[in-house]
């Protein structure tokens, strides 16, 4: 018996160097796609096509009022098994044998004013979305297209202010990723969805894994009842609810109100422990009298705190407290609107206005439940990764800086 030789097989050599997109074409040709999206709210005019000039660019958009949802098997936020959204129609031959083949009950759901949205976008990218075999190219497609339909909520918002201002409509608003968590993206009678909030597309609780191994999981939980009924009784700090209000306003696409609230919620405490120093010297009159002088000039209230505890606020706090409140002034003064592709301002205004109040109300109990699991707190929050921007080409998605 001859000996024969073994070759190892050929493995491709490690790359030095990768970054999220890498395998994407992003100098590929454009294909004309239509966005399609339901507000969660009536536009009371016809169906009609409206140009809109965002950034010297001319988007076209479609406004339906007669769209329908279908559904096999369930309705679900998710709309991960919506098999048709369009004009109420007899569907087409491969759709009406879909269905039947997959033996499912099929239910409707009448949408509200539903826009598409006509663009370009690229080529390679679209092919990948539809390339479930090349998980890491088609997961690669998958953020780049939040991040394309992201840019296009501009062009939305431009729309919504503009009817606004002709109809003084009491119940259209301002969109974000909250409100329109679900998209439609098709070229050439192919299309996938594209999913901008997860949270909002959660059609039950995440399941936690501890390792790798594990298949089920514990249901994702924040508290336990038991720890729930032990603080029913608790009281909220001089400024909390604000606080709360500024973090869920960020999640709900009110920038400009997020800013407001963290503004407040670090005034209100900083009168809080203001008081309680005063108390400390001073009859209660005397207190009252002396938070009276200073009721519209936060800056000495801060300075008398600082002199009266012995405590400084570091100079990282007090340069970011300085910015949100000119922010914050701007806002209300002068009619300054923090839009979606701005709200990284507002985000930063929001976590360090935390950090801030966290000093202020200087208690390591309420510090611990702010801080800890954020990681997990974050779950379903809205995410993008590239940088994307209108222009007068239309929108573009940015590789990451430096790749």
């Amino acid at each position: 018996m001859t000996e024969q030789k073994l070759e190892s097989p050929k493995i491709p050599p490690t790359p030095s160097t990768y970054w999220v997109g890498q395998d994407l074409d992003w100098e590929a040709t454009t294909l004309q796609v239509d966005l399609r999206v339901e507000l969660p709210f009536w536009l009371m005019i016809p169906d009609c096509i409206q140009e809109v000039e965002v950034h010297g660019h001319k988007f076209k958009i479609e406004i339906k009022e007669g769209y329908i949802e279908l559904y096999a098997g369930a309705i679900a936020d998710s709309r991960f098994n919506c098999v048709y959204l369009g004009p109420q129609q007899k569907l087409s031959p491969e759709l009406e044998k879909s269905i039947k083949e997959a033996d499912l009950p099929v239910l409707s759901r009448k949408c509200k004013t539903v826009l598409i949205i006509h663009s370009d976008c690229n080529e390679d990218v679209l092919l990948a979305s539809n390339d479930t075999n090349n998980k890491r190219r088609n997961g690669s497609a998958s953020l780049y297209l939040t991040s394309f339909c992201d840019a296009h909520i501009e062009v939305i918002n431009h729309l919504i202010q503009q009817y606004r201002l002709s109809t003084y409509d009491y119940f259209p608003f301002e969109i974000s990723p909250w409100d329109v968590p679900i998209w439609w993206l098709g070229w050439k009678g192919k299309g996938v969805r594209v999913v901008l909030q997860n949270y909002a597309a959660w059609d039950m609780k995440p399941r936690m894994l501890k390792n790798m191994t594990e298949t089920k999981g514990q249901t994702y939980n924040l508290i336990e009842p038991a720890n729930l009924q032990s603080a029913m009784n608790a009281e909220a700090s001089a400024g909390e609810y604000e606080l709360l209000d500024a973090l869920n306003l960020m999640e709900r696409g009110d920038y400009s109100g997020a800013v407001r609230r963290i503004t407040t919620a670090i005034e209100a405490q900083t009168e809080s422990i203001l008081r309680q120093e005063l108390i400390k010297l001073f009859a209660l009159p005397e207190v009252e009298r002396r938070l009276k002088l200073t009721e519209t000039n936060f800056p000495r209230r801060l300075t008398q705190y600082q002199q009266l505890s012995g405590r400084t606020l570091p100079n990282a706090f007090e340069n970011d407290l300085k910015t949100t409140r000119a922010l914050r002034h701007s806002i209300v003064h002068r009619g300054r609107r923090i839009a979606f592709n701005q709200r990284a301002e507002a985000e930063r205004a929001v976590d360090t206005g935390r950090w801030i109040f966290n000093w202020l109300e200087n208690q390591p109990d309420r510090n611990k439940i702010r801080e800890k699991l954020i990681a997990k707190r974050s779950l379903g929050r809205h995410f993008s990764l590239y940088n994307a921007e209108i222009t007068s080409a239309g929108v573009i998605v940015h590789k990451p800086p430096g790749c």
